[in-house]
């Protein structure tokens, strides 16, 4: 026999309820006859049905009275509502040493080691080698003469972006807020979120662990009310760095620090302040702003004058929508094999219409571009009959401008496609379309399997042969134009 539970609210004895509203009666006479000033009304309204001429409408011992009736019950607005504090809601996210960390995670033999990333000179030093005065932009005659039992990995960087997309998407479920300021720096914002974040210094040391735990690269954290000063909080204190700048503190913040802390100051700048007896931000603060417009120039002055202050009208900056997707790569020494160009172009067609359908667009306009070995180029665009993010229907249109452009006989030497004239995702037009209904499902499912174990997890069966030329990563295959691995 099936039952029916409802929730019940237990109401207390209505002597219970007499005597309480008996005793707030008396403390809100009492402080009426105290107090002067007139306190904010309760949405419940006075217990009494037939209030006095003089008494006052409003109760303002309510609030104050955690005995009051419609406090105990519950039913005052102010009762017990707590304004929430202002947070430092700018956070500043820097990978440390990213180049070098993420060599020494694909290479857990180089972990713990100096290690120098670049070609001639140091694009990245692990802080193994920072520890021993190795900079960045110096050449490696002069690093190895610091740093002698120093690695030299000429850098991997078809992986690089990945693993800083990898740290974006764990910053997005924190907030959606996510500025990608450099490929290892990203701006986020926590406004609104205090509620959703009651400890937020806990919440910004868990991302920062939840970062290192699923990627192994160390980042460091900082938070302020501007941009600004959340920079120098996240970089003062590398590797795995926290720092968080309560509001109205920045002035005793910065006060103290070098002048070469601050964005936008560098050698020459802090050379010609240094002539002058400028050292800390503290005694920049004392120059006057016309005096630094006239030194650096109106905008630059303008601009150090308003940062040594802390202050910075800029805000974190979503990333926009895309206007167009295009992916393409280069093929070492060029081919002319039809079948695996045919898969090359298959695979581009994937990952555009994945993107699209991340982005929540469709493509009107579908572009495909070879060049040859001998430079020779050429670029065909065609119109879709409908607009579409389906990589089958991207393939087919994509092939057929292969067919018109392999032309000569010659072997091709760099592929890829594009589309534009993005629109919004509406399927109106395929509601009474089995297949496309059907295309519609296999390619959400498709999305969602490769969200969850990565990109490798599924393919169509022209992947095979090129999983024979590249090697493959958890976010598909490294190509050999790295800033497209995508």
């Amino acid at each position: 026999m099936d039952t029916c539970v409802e929730n019940v609210f237990t109401a207390p004895p209505i002597e219970a309820i007499n005597v309480i509203r008996a005793t707030a009666e008396e403390n809100d006479r009492a402080a009426i006859a105290d107090s002067s000033e007139s306190g904010s009304s309760c949405s419940g309204g006075s217990l009494d049905p037939s209030p006095k001429p003089d008494a006052p409408q409003s109760e303002p011992a309510t609030e104050k009275n955690p005995w009051s009736a419609w406090a105990w019950l519950g039913l005052c607005k102010n009762a017990s509502r707590k304004i929430p504090t202002a947070i430092p809601n700018i956070v500043h996210v820097d990978v440390d040493a990213f180049f070098a960390s993420v060599e020494q995670v694909l290479n857990p033999k180089l972990r713990g080691k100096p290690v120098l990333v670049g070609r001639g000179c140091v694009a990245s030093a692990s802080y193994e080698a920072k520890f021993r005065g190795v900079r960045t932009a110096m050449s490696f005659r002069e690093a190895l003469r610091i740093c002698p039992k120093a690695i030299v990995v000429a850098g991997q960087y078809e992986h690089y972006a990945d693993f800083a997309e990898r740290v974006r998407r764990i910053l997005e479920t924190y907030t959606p807020a996510v500025e990608t300021a450099a490929l290892d720096d990203f701006y986020l914002d926590f406004a609104g979120t205090e509620r959703l974040y009651p400890d937020y210094e806990a919440t910004l040391r868990r991302l920062q662990a939840e970062i290192f735990g699923r990627t192994g690269l160390s980042v460091s954290v900082g938070a302020a009310r501007t941009k600004v000063v959340a920079s120098i909080a996240s970089r003062l204190q590398r590797p795995r760095g926290f720092r968080m700048i309560a509001p109205g503190d920045e002035e005793v913040f910065l006060t103290p620090l070098p002048v070469e802390k601050l964005h936008g100051i560098g050698h020459v700048h802090a050379g010609t302040l240094a002539e002058r007896g400028i050292a800390t931000l503290g005694q920049l603060r004392l120059v006057p702003k016309a005096a630094l417009q006239v030194a650096f120039g109106e905008v630059i002055g303008q601009q150090i004058w308003e940062r040594a202050r802390g202050l910075d009208g800029r805000e974190v900056l979503l990333p926009s929508t895309p206007k167009s997707v295009s992916r393409e790569t280069t093929i070492e020494g060029g081919t002319i094999d039809t079948e695996f160009l045919g898969g090359l172009i298959e695979y581009l067609s994937e990952r555009i219409g994945s993107t699209l359908r991340e982005y929540g667009k469709q493509a009107r306009t579908i572009g495909l571009r070879i060049r040859y070995v001998d430079h020779f180029p050429a670029h065909q665009t065609v119109r879709l009959t409908k607009p579409t993010n389906d990589e089958r229907e991207l393939l087919a249109a994509a092939k057929d401008l292969f067919t018109k452009l392999f032309t000569r006989r010659v072997a091709i030497r760099l592929v890829g496609v594009n589309v534009i004239n993005l629109e919004a995702d509406r399927r109106q037009n395929e509601l009474f379309d089995t297949s496309a209904n059907r295309r519609w499902y296999l390619n959400r499912e498709m999305d969602r399997v490769r969200g969850r174990y990565g990109w490798n997890a599924v393919f169509y069966g022209n992947g095979l042969e090129l999983r024979e030329h590249y090697a493959t990563k958890p976010n598909g295959l490294v190509l050999s134009t790295p800033c497209l691995s995508r």
